[in-house]
């Protein structure tokens, strides 16, 4: 037996590190003298144990699919792993669940940290004619359908949204608004089937308005309160998403708990995203994330989720350790490979909400013809990038987010430094946060007990 070449370890605290099977997906805290016969270890091609402790380990690591009989056998298991995501992937990409429509990009406010930039300068509404080649093309297989923008709920967007909804009254809808225009836009969303609204919400009143704030300068937070109250009431689930930075993520985690105070009764309508902004650095964004866990350690993995769902998103490890569901392999780094399909006001289809509106990450275009590019987010995969295909990192990242590749223009590419930026400098200090966290849990509880 030999030990796997898929095996990542990360530093983490006091001699101790993470061992991590990028095959299977587990996890295993070691110390060092463990660490040291694994070093050893890496360089036989038959294991020997010499002593009992020696043989205790092999169980163990063949119980976690850590040993293989030769280099042949692990090629083979992940062949088999690659053929099933594979299939799973072709399967997804035929189906086409959901769907994207960006109704405008115009929008009625001027948040100074918007990612589309200027793309509000584009006025064009989606017409319906768009629409209907758009659900068209997607085909009969789609049982969601999003609406974004720009702002999507202004009130030269209505005669569209009101034909999309006619056209599909049978679909689900997940509805990304700033939110202003919550209260006139009611009625309408009463019309169809809403699986969740999306709004966004910058800390306290004051510190929003300074923000996200309209055109004219003028305050929003109270109108979305009024929005978001009215939606509640009529039975609309609400998603509050939060972008936080190191000047507001403490307002972000004070204003979450007076919802939820505030809005006790509708506990099963209202969920919440505490997300980090794009431009943080990798060190403000793992303080700020740390925050967030320990605002959220005192919650059952269950309330987790629904009081943030976003602190570990497209982040597995992290997601595993968060809320504890298993570590899955990627084929693929997320959705956008798989079945994104957002439709603009310009004929072009994006792979997904991160990139709408930049031009080089369309996959192809719906009107006035239908033509799909090969060199596209849309077909990129482990097995396609050749830097990915014996990288054994490749199955934790899904060769990484194609959004921070460089504009050669080639999508093909891995880009490694987020997962191992995630593994070997944000794990560590994350993991050190939550095992101080988990035992000051456990020393309030047996000081109670």
């Amino acid at each position: 037996m030999k030990l796997i070449k898929h095996m990542i370890f990360v530093d983490i605290q006091d001699n101790k590190k993470l061992l991590i099977n990028s095959l299977t997906g587990t996890m295993d805290e070691i110390d060092a003298p463990i660490y040291e016969t694994l070093s050893k270890w890496q360089a036989c091609e038959d294991i020997v144990a010499e002593n009992d402790l020696e043989a205790e380990l092999l169980s163990n690591l063949q119980s976690r699919g850590y040993l293989v009989n030769n280099s042949e056998e692990e090629i083979a298991k992940k062949n088999e792993i690659l053929r099933v995501l594979r299939k799973n992937h072709l399967q997804m990409q035929k189906e086409q669940r959901a769907i994207v429509f960006v109704m405008t990009y115009d929008c009625n406010f001027r948040c100074p940290y918007c990612f589309e930039g200027d793309a509000y300068l584009k006025e064009e509404v989606i017409t319906t004619e768009q629409i209907d080649i758009a659900l068209k093309l997607a085909g009969d297989g789609v049982e969601e359908i999003s609406i974004f923008g720009g702002e999507p709920f202004l009130p030269k967007t209505i005669p569209a949204l009101e034909h999309l909804f006619n056209k599909a009254p049978d679909k689900a809808y997940q509805i990304f608004t700033n939110g202003y225009y919550l209260t006139e836009f009611l009625d309408l969303l009463l019309s169809v089937n809403i699986s969740q609204v999306v709004i966004t919400l910058d800390g306290s009143e004051e510190s929003h308005n300074s923000r996200r704030f309209l055109a004219n300068g003028k305050p929003t937070f109270k109108k979305i309160m009024d929005g978001v109250e009215k939606c509640l009431e009529s039975g609309i689930h609400i998603r509050i998403r939060m972008n936080l930075d190191k000047n507001n993520y403490d307002e972000g985690i004070s204003l979450r708990e007076k919802l939820l105070d505030k809005f006790s009764g509708y506990e099963d309508n209202l969920s919440f995203e505490l997300a980090t902004l794009l431009e943080n650095s990798h060190d403000e964004r793992i303080d700020i994330i740390t925050e967030v866990y320990l605002s959220d350690i005192k919650y059952s993995f269950t309330d987790r989720e629904r009081i943030n769902n976003f602190i570990t998103k497209k982040n597995s490890i992290l997601d595993h350790l968060v809320y504890g569901r298993d570590i899955n392999p990627l084929y693929s780094y997320c959705y956008a490979h798989v079945d994104g399909m957002a439709f603009d006001p310009y004929g072009d289809i994006y792979p997904c909400l991160g990139c709408v509106g930049k031009e080089r990450f369309s996959i192809g275009k719906y009107h006035p013809l239908i033509e799909f590019k090969e060199n596209s987010i849309r077909n990129r995969n482990i097995e396609k990038i050749p830097e990915c295909r014996d990288c054994i990192y490749s199955l934790l990242c899904g060769g990484g987010c194609p959004l921070k590749l460089g504009g050669n223009g080639d999508f093909f590419k891995p880009v490694c430094y987020s997962v191992k930026t995630l593994l070997h400098k944000e794990l560590p200090l994350f993991y050190k946060e939550m095992e101080k966290a988990m035992k000051q849990t456990e020393e309030t509880v047996n000081s109670t007990s």
